[in-house]
């Protein structure tokens, strides 16, 4: 039996919950994946899954060694990456994930430098606000904003934003600009945002010297923030998005800042990785760019 091959096996199959997953990912055929866990086994005394025709699920016995052994493999992928990259240059296909607005108006036009910095690596960007499985998916990070709620995952803060209140120079003129929150709720169409998992609305607030307004009636809203921010942008409502995806509509006066005296709060922009999993070299070098990048629009 090759031990280190069964564990790889293993952990993949918990991981993905898929002995086909667990193949594709390894790049080995499915009944070589079948004979590795068997082995396992077999050396073990015991059954570390139960499995069905649809489903994989760890045993007591299984859940107790995942446990022990995560560390043993975790150590033993950086060892390979730290070899492998020992004198190279980071090369190889990286998968990202990013949300929309952020792909579209920021990470997209300065993917020309990174390239130039890093020209072999593969990089493939998803784009949508969707929640993502990454080990299903084949993801090595995402990028995200706001407050993270899953556990499951490792997050590294890239980047902290304000929120802006903006509306086109259409819609203004039509409609006059609001002078304070109390007209801007009662006296406007709102734009908003929604998550794409949970539906849940995001509230437009606003917060000045200690006094905070949250506001959850829009006309109209999104789960894409690209398509929010289009919804703005042609005169449909007013809205609040983060300044670092509309900076260029507001620099081009596409877009105008309203009600200023009224910040939004700072929120996090996060790149975020299954705990279960290292980050690779290539990912690691990916975070540090971007961060280095982001620098530049810092408050």
């Amino acid at each position: 039996m090759d031990h280190l091959l069964s564990l790889r096996v293993f952990h993949r199959i918990v991981e993905t919950g898929s002995f086909t997953l667990a193949a594709k990912h390894l790049g080995l055929p499915r009944s070589t994946v079948s004979k590795a866990l068997l082995e396992l086994e077999t050396h073990l005394g015991t059954k570390l899954l139960q499995r069905t025709t649809r489903t994989v699920s760890l045993t007591v016995e299984g859940t107790e060694y995942y446990r022990r052994s995560t560390q043993i493999t975790s150590e033993l992928d950086e060892a390979d990456e730290a070899l492998r990259s020992m004198g190279l240059a980071a090369k190889g296909r990286l998968r990202i994930d990013v949300y929309s607005s952020f792909a579209h108006e920021v990470l997209i036009p300065a993917l020309g430098y990174f390239k130039a910095e890093f020209p072999d690596v593969q990089l493939a960007v998803g784009i949508s606000d969707r929640p993502v499985n990454l080990v299903e998916e084949g993801v090595d990070c995402v990028i995200r904003g706001g407050a993270l709620s899953d556990s499951s995952m490792v997050a590294k803060v890239v980047h902290k934003d304000r929120f802006v209140t903006c509306a086109s120079p259409r819609y203004l003129k039509r409609y006059g600009v609001p002078q304070s929150p109390q007209e801007l709720l009662e006296k406007h169409a709102l734009v908003g945002y929604f998550g794409s998992a949970t539906t849940e609305i995001w509230p437009l607030q606003l917060r000045n010297q200690g006094t905070e307004y949250k506001f959850s009636r829009f006309d109209l809203f999104s789960n894409d923030s690209a398509g929010q921010i289009a919804m703005i942008a042609n005169g449909l409502g007013i809205g609040q998005t983060h300044s670092l995806v509309v900076a260029r509509l507001l620099k081009s006066g596409a877009l105008v800042p309203i009600l200023e005296d009224w910040n939004g709060q700072l929120t996090p922009i996060s790149v975020m990785y299954p705990s279960t999993r290292r980050m690779s070299r290539r990912a690691k070098l990916f975070v540090e760019w971007l961060t280095r990048y982001l620098k530049q629009f810092q408050d």
